[in-house]
């Protein structure tokens, strides 16, 4: 069981960080921030629109924060609940 979780943990964290980082980066770049009036809201006064730079702070050259560590790493244990699930249930779709 642990080596199940720990594998898809892996395998998930690899995909987060390697293969849709720079997808998701370059798809929140092109967004761009919200605006209001056309400014974005920090700019525009709202002192609660800044971003929480504590918790998206990394030492990561690419940015992998603690939030896509913990966001991907949830994901994993879903990848490995599900093989778990389906491979005791009778299905038999990951064994013969």
């Amino acid at each position: 069981i642990q080596a199940t979780i720990s594998a898809c943990n892996a395998a998930m964290l690899f995909l987060g960080r390697f293969a849709f980082l720079p997808y998701q980066r370059a798809q929140v770049a092109k967004a761009g921030l919200p605006v209001q009036n056309g400014m974005a809201h920090e700019e525009a006064g709202d002192v609660y629109a800044k971003e929480a730079s504590f918790i998206t702070s990394t030492n990561d050259p690419a940015g992998f924060s603690l939030i896509d560590v913990m966001a991907w790493g949830s994901l994993g244990h879903v990848l490995g609940f599900f093989v778990l699930a389906t491979a005791t249930n009778g299905y038999g779709l990951f064994t013969q």
